[in-house]
């Protein structure tokens, strides 16, 4: 019993370093998501639509 719960303890800490590790990746790629959407807004003005699926921009209001 002592075995398995040791074992389960490393487990754990691993658990929480590959948690660490992928918080920090999605902190990272939000960061690179707002700075490519602040581009964009620069390029397109702040009432674009663009759709990500077609790479097709419009206007907001125009059909999309």
């Amino acid at each position: 019993m002592n075995s398995e719960f040791q074992s389960l303890k490393t487990q754990l800490g691993e658990l929480e370093i590959q948690k660490s590790s992928v918080l920090k990746r999605v902190d990272s790629i939000r960061v690179e998501f707002e700075s490519l959407e602040n581009e964009l807004i620069n390029k397109y003005g702040e009432k674009s639509v663009i759709n990500l699926e077609h790479g097709t921009v419009t206007q907001n209001g125009e059909n999309k």
